[in-house]
């Protein structure tokens, strides 16, 4: 049940790293406050690995991947990927697909994002609820039927665009926000609106739909440090990549990023490093001491996100991991 002042859950999540690295924090965070842990997809690791080492090498965290990709792994595999998944850890899985329209690109897939998610939504879910199933879809198709599986797992959809949130309110148990996105408190009031207006047109109960974000999370005793470092993971990733959308319903200008994005088009990554100004961070990043993380995380409670997904950088990880779980978990999340 949702509190005042507080969001029913907190999770958390690391950025590349080693297999044995990422499976000791996880370890380390298993018996706090943090109920999630979340892994993203990158082209280094399988997320579906990982996702089994940390739910092999944990007894209380639920683990999700945000996101991997049907265009990744067809549906059928990522159908019995799950059920195996929750087998082996009495159903902690939480499958989190998103559209990664680059990877159509990549492997020149027919179809768009949003009829590769519909035909997978449409194959994983069937595969659960009859025997024999098939499908043929516009990009995906099971033309042997296929044994029915149990029991029925969580899908949640990653969504950015209004038409993928239109299609998460239709169809998913929860929607995934990015870390271009959250950051944004105006942006994540209007996409979990816009979710929620979709679920009521087609007859499903919003508050059955769970709402986890992702935000850039860079933790330090010293502030001071954590700013600094913070300026590296922006001015390379984040802030190049946000969407004009999520920019607008923030008030940020193009003006305001020009410098940190023309450089890192450029390939000057130590320029758009530089570019990013300390205002910069503080309006894109959780970058900090705890008690500043945690302040500025409980101005997001009534934004309608359930779940934020502190995404841990550094600079020392393992040590931001602790500060986290020992200082900002237990102040947010509903017992």
């Amino acid at each position: 049940m949702f509190m005042s002042g507080s969001f029913e859950s907190v999770g958390i999540g690391f950025s590349d790293l080693p297999v044995g690295v990422l499976v000791e924090l996880a370890t380390l965070v298993d018996d706090s406050d943090f109920r999630s842990l979340w892994i993203q997809e990158d082209d280094k690791r399988g997320t579906i690995v990982l996702a089994a080492a940390v739910l092999h090498a944990t007894e209380r965290l639920v683990v999700g991947t945000g996101i991997t990709s049907p265009f990744r792994r067809h549906p059928q595999t990522l159908a019995i990927e799950t059920a195996t998944l929750n087998e082996l850890s009495g159903n902690r899985f939480i499958l989190g697909l998103g559209g990664a329209e680059r990877l159509i690109k990549t492997f020149r897939i027919a179809g768009t994002p949003i009829e590769g998610m519909r035909d997978a939504f449409a194959i994983i879910r069937g595969i659960y609820a009859s025997g024999d199933f098939t499908y043929d879809g516009r990009v995906f198709a099971i033309t042997t039927p296929q044994t029915r599986l149990t029991p029925k797992p969580r899908i949640y959809m990653g969504a950015l665009g209004p038409r993928m949130l239109d299609l998460a309110g239709e169809l998913a148990d929860g929607v995934i926000l990015s870390r271009r996105a959250t950051f944004s408190s105006k942006y994540t009031k209007y996409a979990i609106e816009r979710v929620t207006k979709k679920a009521r047109e087609v007859g499903r109960d919003p508050s059955q739909i769970d709402s986890v974000g992702f935000f850039e999370t860079i933790l330090a005793k010293d502030g001071d440090e954590a700013r600094r470092f913070a300026k590296k993971i922006l001015g390379t990733y984040t802030i190049p990549g946000t969407p004009q959308n999520v920019l607008d319903l923030e008030g940020i200008s193009e003006a305001d990023i020009e410098k940190v994005k023309t450089s890192y088009l450029r390939g000057n990554l130590d320029a758009a490093i530089s570019h990013v100004t300390d205002d910069l961070v503080d309006k894109f990043a959780l970058a900090g001491s705890p008690d500043e993380c945690l302040e500025k995380l409980r101005k997001r409670i009534g934004t309608g996100l359930k779940c934020p997904i502190l995404y841990i950088h550094g600079p020392d990880r393992k040590l931001a991991a602790q500060l986290a779980a020992e200082k900002i978990a237990p102040n947010l999340a509903s017992n």
